[in-house]
């Protein structure tokens, strides 16, 4: 068995260890935004790319007919340039003022660990819900500022998130889930003027 795991191991490409692009959030021109979540994720214009890895400094990255060049320099810093179609081309550069990283979609927390057949699991595997849940995290951060750090309004947002858990007992559980969050941010929104 030993034997067997070695020659699997020896079979695997030596990409298959090496590190990811680093992080960044370029412009390329007429390509537009590029991004890097450091973690082997790149998107142009929002779009996933394929990362392909060609040496230890050096990456490449397809979207359509765009192909990023990643090089990590010397320094750390990463250096990008990307062609495209019609022989566009040129270098691109890092923007401060806006981010290029793909648009969240999932909730505001995460979906590591939750229980499995909990309400936070199936808020987790519905788009609609978890967009609900990203808009009350937003509305309540909201609502908490205007409140002066409401001790009350936090005990309510608990007292809230107990009676979402409890829609395990209905029958379409995404429907109450749906109802819970309509209702907790209409609340929310008429108390603290909010949109």
């Amino acid at each position: 068995m030993k034997k067997v795991m070695m020659i699997a191991l020896s079979l695997l490409p030596l990409s298959a260890f090496a590190a990811s692009p680093q992080p960044f959030n370029f412009i390329c021109a007429s390509a537009g935004g590029a991004y890097s979540d450091g973690q082997g994720g790149v998107w142009l214009q929002g779009q996933p790319a394929t990362v392909k890895q060609m040496s230890d400094n050096y990456w490449e990255a397809r979207q359509g007919k765009v192909v990023l060049s990643i090089t990590r320099q010397s320094d750390g810093n990463p250096d990008i340039s990307f062609t495209g179609p019609g022989r566009a081309h040129g270098a691109c550069l890092p923007e401060d003022n806006r981010s290029f990283a793909p648009a969240a979609q999932g909730p505001s927390f995460s979906c590591k660990g939750v229980s499995a057949s909990s309400m936070e699991e199936r808020i987790c595997k519905s788009p609609e819900l978890s967009a609900l849940d990203r808009k009350m995290a937003k509305t309540w951060r909201a609502a908490l500022d205007k409140s002066g750090n409401d001790t009350t309004l936090k005990a309510t947002q608990r007292g809230w998130i107990k009676g979402r858990d409890e829609c395990w007992k209905e029958t379409d559980h995404d429907a109450c889930i749906k109802t819970q969050y309509q209702q907790r941010l209409g609340e929310l929104q008429k108390t603290y003027g909010l949109n």
